[in-house]
């Protein structure tokens, strides 16, 4: 692979588009926290609607407070209307994807090298409760 392609593709960002329906809502909704919390607004309503129950939302919360905790530098987020993900965001696509199958050594994998085991655990736990919640027919 010649040098050009090879730092295209080690240094693109994917579109928010090609994510699968679950990761793409969830960076959506990450970013919309953030807004909330930089003008101070409640995330929870849009939360609610977004995920169509309050559960979900709430354990949506959950999982952002469990990346601003364990997180170790800050978490980036691209602007709202941006059609690429951060490389954050993208990690975060990835761990919600592993979450979702609750394949543990693979989101290990993806995360061992910025979080220690608890921060692994505890944001783990934070999505597997929150895909939970998601599931259809959870009210």
């Amino acid at each position: 692979m010649e040098s050009p392609s090879l730092i295209r593709q080690l240094t693109e960002q994917p579109l928010v588009r090609d994510l699968p329906t679950d990761a793409a809502q969830a960076v959506l909704a990450l970013r919309y926290c953030i807004l909330c919390r930089r003008s101070e607004r409640d995330p929870m309503p849009e939360l609610e609607r977004r995920w169509g129950n309050i559960l979900a939302a709430r354990r949506f919360r959950l999982v952002v407070e469990a990346i601003g905790h364990s997180w170790p530098d800050p978490f980036a987020v691209a602007p709202p209307c941006c059609p690429r993900l951060s490389f954050d965001e993208s990690l975060l696509a990835a761990m919600i994807g592993v979450s979702a199958r609750r394949d543990r050594a693979q989101f290990d994998w993806l995360c061992a090298e910025m979080l220690g085991s608890d921060a692994r655990e505890m944001i783990f736990v934070a999505l597997e409760n929150f895909l939970r919640a998601r599931a259809p027919g959870r009210v």
